[in-house]
This record gives structure tokens, C-alpha cells and sequence, in this order.
């Protein structure tokens, strides 16, 4: 289906109910019928305007110059018919799909979650609602509720690859990505040459499973299969990214678990457990995730509307919560709450420990330990977007608090945020400059772009210096001397 043809579902089916006005709007508004059959939507959307403008408007005919306005890429136009539409017929289904569809254009992905949802409890819902209600769930990072709406797509349409395909992003997303495989390779059970599950598989296989081999193959069949795809130049640098990983073999980085600030003595009347202050973040401090390799930034993970070419996915870009002071309160009375919280994190009861923790910020909303330590909790409860605030409420109360801001970079690089992990690693160089594994985070996010090799080859070089006898020294030599 594309796209000119789901704005026409909902109104040719209304062309034989507009309401007749005086015999000159009529006609103007057959003639514009007769345009709109044709998809000759410029002189169709004129005489429904004339014929609007000289008789009381309908509902039916302002959602007809709402898709013709839709046609011609007059999106915020198209916007005002249907809304005046539903000014008139609050009840008016296709005018609510229709506009739905038009603010998906415009990114409101909220707002077309509303006019969806009023959609699907009419019984003339388009077949294709539920899959439009993912979509947006989607762009509102809403996964759960993206995977039901796919779901019920599915069950009234099986065959529907979009659905399928798109339904698997939404388990790579949940972090099932054993469903999410699964769907990808339905799809192209039914389509062997349906291109973005061969990309969306290679990414799953890439990030997620270490499937390398598998994940080139399905780069390169998405090559073949697309040769002219926007995202053709970023897909063949991932491919010789693999080759050369593939033959270089290097060994990994292994990451010791995080472990949460300790509470004080007991015996000691000192104040909450200050920061960690050793030169370079001590590995019993690391956040618990795996230590994950750079990856290419630019990659699709989401299909298009039907028939549409896949589009390409800017950089991941993390924006933080707004700054501000952090109110001091009783570190006295929330230094006995942080010792209880501590011991519980400690014993791997991490939702009674969010739960104390909230206790102490409620009584000190300046007590940086705990929102260190909230950042670990809720990383190790795969919660990603709690862990970066509680970070970054870390920063803010402390912005040299290295364990945190290094936890803070591991979480962005491991979610995707590359930029901006290396942003805070770089903070971090700035006065940790002996800092081996800093230097070699460095370098390597440097390395996944060939505009920023340069910088890449400065950082290894300085690795090597600090770290000769390193286990992965002979496989940064190599690369060095592949792009002098």
C-alpha cells in the first residue's frame, strides 16, 4: 500500500455522502470528485475550496481537502482541514485517521496516538489502524504497547510484512530479541527479497546476538537487494568493519561488575561515603553491563510506511535532564537510610533498594550516593532511561564524581548514545590523561568514523605508550599500520 493510496481509503468511501449544498458548490464539488479519482490532487483540493467557500461546510468535504492537501506535502494545512472537520463531526472517523496519519508526518507521534486510539473503538476502522498505532507507539518509545498493536495487526492481517517486520523492532527494543529474530526471519520466509528485514536482522545479529558472519551476510544481501539506499555508504563501511573484525580476531576488554557506594562505618559519625577518588575509575566501581564495542552509529532500525524505502537514522542523541540545584535537606537523617539501602543493593534486593533510596533523596535531595547508586540499580534492572537521570542527578550534585560520569559513559555507549559517550569519556581524559582504558574507549569511537581517524591513531598511539605489553597491543599495531 502506498502512500497516496492509504489517504484515499477513508475518502473515496465517503464521496457518495457529502452533503449537497446549492447547485454551484455541487458541481464544484463533482468536479473535484472526478480530480480525486484521477489523484490529480492540485485541481481536486481547488474545487473543494471553491465549493467550501460557497456553501456551509461538511465534515466529509473538508477531510477530502484534508488528503488532497496531505498529497501535495501541505501537511499543516491538511492538519487544519481535519481537525475543522472534527469541529463539525467530533464522531468522524475518517477525518481522526486521516489527521492520525498526518501528524505521524509531522513526528507528533502523542498526538496521533490520541486520534488513533478514538479510531479503533469505531466499528468502520480502517484495516490499517492498529499497525499506524505501532508505528507511533514506536516513535513514542513506547515498546510494550507498540508489540500489542502490532500483534492485533497481525492477527487480522498475517501476511502483512510491515507489521511483522516492525513488530520485531519492538522486541529488539523489549530486549527479546530471540522474538525479535523470529519475526525478522518470517518476513523474509514470505519475502526473500524484502529488504529491511535482512537490515534490521544484520543489526540484530551485529548489536545484539555477536552473530558477526550472519550479520555481513544480511548487510550485503541489503546491498544487493537496494544498491541505490540512502544508507548504502554507511552499510558498506559496517560490512568492512566486520571483514576486518573478522580477521583481526581482537580479544575483548573484560569489565569488572559495579558494585554501589559503600555506606560509612557505623562506628564513624563521617559523613556519606565521598566519591571514589582514585585516578582512573577502580573496576569495583564499573556499572554491571557488558563492555560493549563501538558500533556504527548510522543504522536503520525501523521500516518505512508501506512501500517505502527505508529511511536513514540520524546519530542517537541523549538529552539530559535540565540542570539545576540540587536542594540540600537532612544528611544526617538520610545517612541511616543510605546505609540500609547499600546493604540491601548489596544483597541483590535492588527494587527494595530503589525504594529506600527514594527515601533518602526525598530527605536529602543533594545526597549524591544515592543517585550513584540508583544510576547501578536501575542499569541492573535493564531500566536504562532511570539509570542515565539518576546519573546524571550524580553529575549534577557532583560533576566530578569520576565513577559516576565513567558509569554515565558506559550506559551511553552500551545504549546507542556514541556522541555522547564520547563526550563524557573525553571529560574524563581531561584530568585522568594517564588513564590506559579511557584512551582506548577514546580511540576506538574515534575509530568507527574515517573523518575522526586521525584522532583514533592519536589516542592508540598514546594506549600503546601507557599499556605496551597489552593483550590487545599487536591488534592496535595492526591497525595502525592499515591507516597510517
Amino acid at each position: 500500500m502506498n502512500q497516496t493510496r492509504r489517504y484515499l481509503f477513508v475518502a473515496v468511501a465517503l464521496t457518495t455522502t457529502i452533503v449537497a449544498c446549492s447547485r454551484s458548490p455541487q458541481r464544484e464539488f463533482e468536479r473535484g470528485v472526478a480530480y480525486f479519482k484521477d489523484q490529480n490532487f492540485s485541481n481536486a483540493a481547488s474545487c473543494f475550496e471553491r465549493a467550501l467557500a460557497k456553501a456551509t461546510p461538511t465534515a466529509q468535504a473538508l477531510n477530502l481537502l484534508g488528503v488532497c492537501q496531505l498529497q501535495e506535502g501541505k501537511t499543516d494545512e491538511a492538519i487544519r482541514s481535519f481537525q475543522q472537520a472534527l469541529k463539525l463531526d467530533s464522531g468522524n472517523t475518517p477525518a481522526h485517521y486521516n489527521l492520525a496519519l498526518a501528524q505521524l508526518d509531522k513526528n507528533q507521534p502523542d498526538d496521533a496516538i490520541a486520534q488513533l486510539r478514538q479510531v479503533l473503538q469505531s466499528d468502520a476502522a480502517p484495516e490499517d489502524a492498529p499497525y499506524y498505532l505501532g508505528v507511533a507507539y514506536l516513535r513514542a518509545s513506547a515498546w510494550g504497547q507498540a508489540e500489542q498493536a502490532f500483534t492485533r495487526q497481525l492477527r487480522s492481517k498475517p501476511d502483512s510484512l510491515v507489521a511483522r517486520n516492525d513488530l520485531g523492532i519492538a522486541y529488539t527494543s523489549l530486549h527479546e530479541f530471540a522474538k525479535a529474530k523470529h519475526e525478522f526471519e518470517q518476513c523474509l520466509v514470505a519475502n526473500p527479497n524484502f529488504a529491511p528485514a535482512y537490515l534490521n536482522l544484520a543489526v540484530l545479529e551485529h548489536h545484539h546476538l555477536g552473530q558477526k558472519q550472519a550479520a555481513l551476510n544480511h548487510y550485503q544481501r541489503y546491498l544487493d537487494l537496494l544498491p541505490k539506499s540512502q544508507l548504502r555508504e554507511d552499510v558498506r563501511l559496517i560490512v568492512v568493519q566486520i571483514q576486518q573484525e573478522l580477521t583481526m580476531k581482537p580479544k575483548p576488554i573484560e569489565q569488572a561488575s559495579a558494585q554501589p557506594a559503600e555506606p560509612p562505618e557505623s562506628a564513624k559519625p563521617a559523613p556519606p561515603e565521598p566519591p571514589h577518588t582514585a585516578a582512573s575509575p577502580p573496576a569495583a566501581t564499573v556499572a554491571s553491563m557488558a563492555s560493549p564495542k563501538p558500533e556504527p552509529t548510522v543504522v536503520a532500525v525501523a521500516t518505512p510506511p508501506p512501500a517505502a524505502a527505508p529511511v536513514a537514522s540520524a546519530p542517537k542523541k541523549r538529552v539530559p535532564i535540565a540542570s539545576h540545584p540540587l536542594k540540600a535537606g537532612n544528611s544526617a537523617k538520610a545517612r541511616p537510610l543510605f546505609n540500609n539501602a547499600a546493604a540491601l543493593q548489596k544483597q541483590g534486593k535492588v527494587a527494595a533498594a530503589i525504594s529506600l533510596y527514594d527515601k533518602v533523596i526525598a530527605t536529602d535531595p543533594s545526597y549524591v550516593d544515592a543517585y550513584y547508586n540508583l544510576g547501578i540499580a536501575y542499569s541492573q534492572l535493564r531500566q536504562p532511561e532511570h539509570a542515565f537521570d539518576n546519573y546524571e542527578l550524580a553529575l549534577m550534585a557532583d560533576p566530578q564524581y569520576t565513577n559516576a560520569r565513567f558509569n554515565y559513559a558506559l550506559l551511553l555507549q552500551e545504549q546507542g548514545y556514541l556522541d555522547d559517550a564520547l563526550k563524557q569519556y573525553e571529560i574524563l581524559l581531561q584530568s585522568n590523561p594517564n588513564d590506559s582504558l579511557l584512551q582506548l574507549r577514546v580511540a576506538e569511537l574515534y575509530a568507527r568514523d574515517r573523518r575522526t581517524l586521525d584522532k583514533a591513531r592519536q589516542h592508540y598511539q598514546t594506549y600503546l605508550k601507557l599499556e605496551p605489553n597489552s593483550p590487545a597491543a599487536r591488534d592496535i599495531r595492526h591497525w595502525l599500520d592499515q591507516n597510517r
